[in-house]
């Protein structure tokens, strides 16, 4: 029974978005709640490590302002940080890495100290691996797939991005 409420949960959210989008490998530890994004926001907000870019022609930092928290953290901004930026105070942080080159990798990805290896950007759509990360362990994360996005479209970028964060951080995560 729960599972059906979370698949029409996740019908829901992705009909919001015009694009076909395929979401997987979600989960989060058990003590993180939607409520550790405040915890997680610095005084420019939850800091944002991007490898890659889901386009060109859009700089890191603009893709980090323009996205958007699940409605429950209305008030959690997201702000660009250097790559590697864990071993420099503020100890949570989401890491972006848009069309990786191998498998979706969280525990790698918050180890991170320079740029990731990303795939060459596909003609339509991209792919990104989203993680929450305190120092450099993991703390919830998952994989998304858009299939179809307009180059520079940053509301559509937007949206995916907060149904995915809206996914990561449901009641009951996949385990």
């Amino acid at each position: 029974m729960k599972l059906r409420f979370a698949v029409l949960g996740l019908a829901a959210i992705l009909a919001a978005c015009d694009e076909p989008t395929v979401i997987s490998h979600v989960d989060r530890r058990p003590n993180v709640a939607i409520t550790d994004l405040w915890t997680a926001q610095g005084p420019d907000g939850v800091r944002t490590e991007i490898h890659g870019l889901p386009f060109k022609g859009v700089a890191p930092k603009r893709l980090a302002e323009v996205l958007r928290p699940p409605a429950s953290a209305s008030n959690v901004t997201f702000n660009a940080v250097p790559v590697g930026s864990h071993g420099t105070g503020h100890a949570w942080r989401l890491v972006l890495h848009f069309n990786p080159a191998g498998a979706p990798n969280s525990t790698v990805d918050c180890k991170r100290t320079v740029i990731a290896e990303t795939a060459p950007q596909p003609t339509e759509g991209y792919s990104v691996n989203a993680t929450f990360c305190k120092g450099t362990e993991w703390q919830a994360h998952g994989f998304m797939k858009v299939l179809k996005a307009e180059p520079g479209d940053l509301q559509s970028y937007s949206q995916h991005m907060q149904a995915l964060l809206n996914v990561i951080f449901r009641e009951e995560p996949d385990r």
